[in-house]
């Protein structure tokens, strides 16, 4: 069999293993025509919304790189607007070599309707510059609803000139989701192709297409950062702490030996206020995730008689969650920060402050600048 690759994911198409990517039966090799086969795996992500744990390996990651590194093109790097540093990845450019970058934040559909975008290109940009990375340029997509796509595809043809494009990445931002809206809206597609899922790496190899002047667009595997919760969940778990739509902030106001709890996957403790007093807190988390208030004093007995049900997620004990351990957050100048759980959500609140933000110890958790 000369070798194939699914149009869905990127897989080499095989037939002797179907517990593994790119499995396509006999029947099916011989019935449809090689561009228009998707593996088995792809099938069922698609119709029965199955999920299928793969790790791309780091020969084949490898590959990709080199193959990105060895020709001059450009990179379209897509980050999660709702989690800005734990879907950055900065290795993505030492590994590439490529200097040529348009920056891409995505769902920009979570964050509440009244933040204006050139807030968030101006927040982008002191982002950027904290992490000593330059852009060509940066664009605001909304890839669930196709917003902003054509300005976009501008900026790619004013760039790119006569070169290939890649979409990079870390798993789960949108890269396939907006190879597939570029696909139907200036490519003629009828309907999705690259398959999409809420699990990591549903993307294996590269799949490329080819645009109107003859380059190509290339989806490429994600890179997975382990220091996000999808790692650690069962999907009924996830599925609940992921946001799938606008986010709807809570703000508490909490006094000094207060807590809260969001589900029984990370917990916030005010150790002092600005004033001693009172602090506000504000929450973005996804609208299905349960927030929690409570003593300090009183949290850990809470956590160890309700996890499972007053704290959930996570729902029962196979998720199999790593042990907590706390970051402790002193800030005493007068700016608004978030205090992000990687991959969860984020808090905001004004310094001066101090509080102590609880999570797996795998969890990534980070100060920064107020987004909104």
């Amino acid at each position: 069999m000369s070798e194939m690759y699914c149009k869905g994911c990127g897989a080499l198409i095989q037939n002797k293993d179907n517990t593994l990517p790119g499995y396509v039966s006999d029947e099916l090799l011989n019935s449809k025509n090689p561009a228009e086969i998707i593996c088995q795996r792809c099938f069922r992500i698609r119709h029965y919304s199955e999920v299928f744990p793969y790790t791309v390996s780091n020969s084949d990651y490898l590959q990709v790189i080199e193959k990105i590194k060895s020709e001059d093109a450009l990179i379209v790097k897509i980050v999660d607007i709702f989690d800005f540093s734990g879907s950055f990845v900065p290795a993505i450019k030492e590994l590439t070599g490529n200097e040529d970058v348009i920056l891409v934040g995505n769902k920009m559909d979570l964050l509440p309707k009244n933040v204006k975008p050139s807030r968030i290109l101006s927040w982008l940009q002191v982002m950027l510059n904290s992490q000593g990375f330059t852009v060509l340029d940066s664009v605001l997509l909304s890839a669930k609803y196709g917003d902003n796509f054509d300005e976009l595809m501008e900026k790619i043809y004013q760039y790119k000139g006569k070169r290939n494009v890649y979409i990079v990445g870390s798993s789960n931002v949108g890269k396939s989701k907006i190879v597939n809206q570029i696909l139907r809206r200036y490519l003629g597609a009828a309907s999705d192709i690259i398959t999409e899922s809420l699990s990591p790496q549903t993307t294996i190899g590269m799949i490329g297409f080819q645009l109107t002047d003859g380059t190509y667009i290339y989806d490429t595997p994600g890179v997975i950062n382990k220091h996000q919760y999808m790692h650690y969940l069962t999907r009924p778990s996830y599925k609940m702490t992921v946001p799938t739509r606008e986010i709807k902030p809570m703000i508490y106001q909490l006094n000094e030996g207060q807590t809260l709890f969001f589900g029984g996957l990370a917990r916030l403790d005010v150790i002092s206020g600005e004033t001693g007093d009172v602090i506000s807190v504000v929450t973005y988390f996804a609208n299905t995730l349960n927030i929690h208030r409570t003593k300090t004093l009183k949290a850990d007995k809470l956590y160890v008689e309700k996890l499972y049900s007053l704290l959930s997620p996570p729902f029962n004990k196979e998720e199999d969650v790593p042990k907590w351990i706390y970051h402790e957050f002193r800030i005493r100048d007068n700016q608004k920060y978030d205090i992000v759980f990687s991959g969860l959500g984020f808090v905001t609140l004004r310094a001066p402050f101090c509080v102590r933000a609880y999570a797996p110890f795998v969890v990534g958790v980070y100060t920064r600048l107020a987004i909104i």
